[in-house]
């Protein structure tokens, strides 16, 4: 069922979700609608449309940003839009310009703050800001007696010097894959890693190992048999396809625009560094390599070097200019 909110002042504020019954937002509902639940901000200004997209207005999640000059002409002008205090890398697409705009897990309470610098949209200002309350995020925290028990030498520190010489090569090896930047290599919504998805650890899940803390879980895992394929959830060039320590068989795939994924504890890689994949191609399959109870796949996101929930950017409907 989709949402819209309809904002008529300079300022607004979204606290919670509108439901699509209220009579406001019927009478704003679009002719094409989806059932995915997603909740959108419609903006209509003098000189230009606003879009804005998202699974939810929370922490980890991301909001996908379409904005359209009245005027063709002016898709070619120079623009300037800022999230959270961060230039935001805008592309061109037809008539529009699309952004991904991430919210880390750990934001503050408080409001999240968009920022659009133009000249020609604001002829006497020269920008305008909108403001969006963070919606209340409430990630799992795993109990003590349900910790999770791996090999020792994943949370101890008394390693050999071999050992902490490869952990801190994996580390570099996956900076300077997280630090690689292009252009954006995709027009179509995000699709799912696995022809069959069960879920068993959620995005941020907070949980012990062995008695000791752990971090935040940086991904989502999905159950699945040694062997079963992965697939690309969005074209890319593939940044990172090596064995690591704490992520076993590892690939990271580059989508332009700082946005990435990562699939961790592959039995198998199928791709090499510098390929270009295609949306659905097969590029690893299941395991239980590396930092691994069993066999799993976890997937991960990043965009712009901040860690986001995988399944937000599954779930955006927009991307294509046909929606």
């Amino acid at each position: 069922m989709v949402r819209f909110i309809s904002i008529v002042s300079l300022i607004f504020f979204f606290v919670q979700a509108v439901p699509a019954e209220s009579r406001e937002v019927k009478k704003k509902t679009p002719k094409h609608t989806s059932s995915s639940g997603n909740y959108f901000v419609k903006k209509e200004e003098k000189n230009f449309s606003l879009l804005m997209e998202a699974r939810r207005f929370g922490r980890g999640e991301v909001i996908f940003l379409r904005l359209t000059p009245k005027d063709k002409k002016w898709i070619n002008e120079s623009y300037k839009v800022s999230w959270l205090g961060k230039d935001v890398i805008l592309t061109k697409r037809e008539n529009s310009m699309i952004a991904f705009l991430p919210i880390s897990p750990d934001t503050p309470a408080g409001a999240m703050t968009l920022e659009i610098v133009s000249k020609i949209f604001f002829v006497k200002r020269g920008q305008k800001q909108y403001q969006i309350i963070l919606e209340p995020t409430k990630f799992q925290v795993i109990k003590k007696n349900q910790q999770i028990k791996v090999d020792e030498k994943f949370v101890t520190k008394e390693l050999p010097k071999e050992v902490l010489d490869f952990i801190q090569e994996c580390k570099n090896a996956k900076e300077a894959a997280f630090a690689k930047s292009s252009q954006l290599q995709f027009q179509k919504n995000f699709k799912n890693p696995l022809e069959s998805i069960f879920i068993t650890s959620k995005f941020y899940v907070r949980r012990d190992y062995n008695n000791k803390q752990g971090r935040p879980h940086g991904g989502v895992d999905f159950r699945g048999k040694t062997g079963t394929p992965i697939f690309a959830i969005q074209d890319g060039t593939v940044v990172l396809a090596q064995k690591t320590y704490y992520e076993g068989n590892f690939t990271i795939i580059d989508h332009g625009n700082k946005i990435f994924s990562f699939y961790m504890h592959q039995d198998e890689i199928k791709v090499k560094v510098g390929e270009v994949v295609k949306q659905g191609q097969q590029i690893g399959s299941i395991g239980t390599t590396g930092m691994s109870t069993g066999p799993h796949l976890h997937l991960g996101a990043k965009i712009n070097g901040v860690l986001v929930d995988p399944l937000s950017l599954i779930a955006l409907q927009s991307i294509a200019e046909s929606n």
